[in-house]
């Protein structure tokens, strides 16, 4: 029999905030909120992309990569959508006219809270949507069907991934100052019988309380001087993590499973972690 342990899971929090104080463990009470790229060097050939250059965000453990979590549920969106996280990326570290796009990776993974557990499956069959813009050639010269392709923005599930892999962001603004890009995108959850595409509510059905967590990367396609070679080096791939109706208490386990490997464990195998040696009952 799985046992959940709820007590070792918070002293090893606790053991990792010493260790990193101002990492996000929590999907909660977040708000509209942005998430910062830098570019180092600035806008030159040979930039790399940076996420969370400032470390706030907790990490992966099995991968090293960000997890970055966000609430569905925006006053404007209904109770399944999102557009948080936004990204931003400062003046002066694209240059004007160039555009930021996101790449998707990955299948959609699912926490299910009674089980402490991320699933491959969803319950539901829920899909994931992140409704990108649709690239300048294609709102120009694009056949109707071209521009509905990215109208129904990109979808994670079980399955792996269907639309368009990769869609932009926001073009980079000419600014001295303030912001290049600032850009807030909208994530939707639906269940199997649910459509995200049509704007009102009540029409993505009746996904899984839970969290849903989905991979994506940051890239440019703005090409070197010479127009031979891509400018500047992709992001690392960072975790989206959406919380649908978690507590906080809740969310933050979902978090700690990815943080801290195996705080689900087999009857009374002893789990070594964070420098405590955790024990189970029979």
């Amino acid at each position: 029999m799985k046992k959940t342990l709820y007590t070792c899971l918070i002293s090893v929090f606790a053991a990792i905030q010493s260790a990193n104080i101002q990492a996000i463990t929590t999907c909660n009470d977040f708000g509209h909120f942005d998430l910062y790229i830098n570019v180092d060097p600035p806008a030159s050939d040979g930039g790399s992309l940076l996420i969370d250059s400032i470390e706030q965000f907790s990490v992966e453990a099995s991968t090293g990569r960000t997890i970055v979590s966000a609430n569905f549920g925006d006053f404007p969106g209904g109770p399944h959508k999102t557009d948080d996280p936004g990204w931003v990326v400062g003046a002066g570290d694209l240059l004007g006219g160039e555009f930021l796009w996101f790449r998707a990776l990955g299948s959609l993974r699912f926490w299910d809270k009674e089980q402490q557990l991320w699933l491959d499956n969803p319950p539901n069959e829920e899909r994931v949507r992140y409704f990108g813009a649709i690239p300048p050639e294609v709102v120009i010269n694009g056949t109707a069907e071209e521009n509905a392709y990215y109208a129904e923005g990109t979808i994670w599930s079980a399955e792996g991934l269907e639309g368009p892999l990769e869609a932009p962001i926001e073009q980079a603004a000419d600014v001295a100052i303030g912001d290049a890009i600032h850009a807030h995108l909208d994530f939707c959850v639906e269940d199997s019988a649910g459509d995200c595409t049509i704007p009102q509510l009540g029409f993505t059905g009746s996904p899984a309380i839970g969290a849903y967590l989905i991979e994506i990367q940051i890239f440019s396609n703005a090409a070197t001087e010479n127009g031979l070679q891509q400018k500047y080096f992709d992001s690392p791939p960072v975790k989206i993590l959406l919380n649908n109706g978690l507590v906080a208490d809740e969310c933050s386990a979902a978090i700690g499973a990815l943080v801290i490997p195996n705080t689900v464990v087999d009857d009374s195998e002893a789990l070594p972690a964070a420098g405590v040696l955790i024990m189970t009952g029979p």
